[in-house]
């Protein structure tokens, strides 16, 4: 589903963050980039969902190039959560709407099959209850899960996430790690960052190793762990425990 070939991404010119990175997400799986601070998750993730330029390279996405999509299909193809947001000045509701805007006519005016999909976007997320409140009075959690409302409104093919726990306390995070499993049931393709290694190594169906703007390893948590690179890349021992869960000590 999402091909990257030989990708090259800076926010200067001739200072790559990225190089010379390629691998692929398979449709309707959970592939989960980590690696240490600063390696280029983030900004890897950006140039997917166009967000950043590429230098060199290209990316797919249902085998055409990302930037042969108009601006519109690409919004419908390809949702995008940032870490860091700007908070609006909006209700939940008005917030989870934004998501609908790819499908919208010129009057912008949501019809019955919009509003259905908000309400389950909100319903799924468990944020229905707050439709009316203000975004700013709700916490940082709460707004995650507002702001995850919206990326499943907009019901794309594809989901990019940049640390999606972020707020979210042990219970949700666990709560949203299912929720993504689910909708990677439904077929969506989702390809996102974490720092939680555990959770990485729990839920992903494949892992993509980073370290230095370079492509370490990839392939699946299992192969990712027989090949020892996470314990060299993280300064850190692995350890499988008897009930097949992965635990770390430093």
């Amino acid at each position: 589903m999402i091909e990257i070939s030989n990708v090259t991404v800076g926010y200067l010119p001739g200072n790559p963050i990225l190089q010379d990175v390629s691998f692929s997400v398979p449709q309707g799986s959970m592939t989960t980039l980590i690696g240490p601070n600063g390696c280029g998750k983030t900004t890897l993730l950006r140039a997917a969902a166009r967000q950043l330029p590429l230098q060199a390279g290209e990316i797919r996405m249902d085998g055409r190039l990302i930037g042969e999509y108009s601006r519109k299909a690409f919004a419908r193809m390809a949702s995008f959560l940032p870490q860091v947001r700007v908070v609006p000045a909006i209700s939940v509701r008005g917030l989870v709407e934004h998501g609908r805007f790819p499908y919208l006519g010129l009057s912008r005016q949501l019809r019955a099959a919009d509003r259905d999909a908000v309400r389950e976007a909100m319903e799924i997320t468990g944020v229905y209850d707050w439709a009316d409140r203000d975004l700013r009075a709700l916490s940082g959690g709460e707004r995650q899960r507002v702001y995850m409302a919206m990326a499943l409104a907009q019901d794309t093919q594809v989901i990019f996430l940049d640390e999606p726990t972020t707020y979210l306390d042990l219970r949700h995070q666990f709560e949203l790690l299912e929720m993504l499993q689910m909708l990677k049931h439904r077929g969506k393709t989702i390809l996102f960052v974490l720092h939680d290694l555990a959770h990485a190594l729990r839920y992903s169906d494949r892992i993509v190793l980073m370290q230095a703007g370079r492509l370490v390893e990839h392939g699946t948590p299992q192969a990712i762990l027989r090949s020892g690179k996470l314990d060299e890349v993280f300064g850190i021992r692995t350890h499988v425990a008897a009930d097949g869960y992965w635990f770390t000590l430093h």
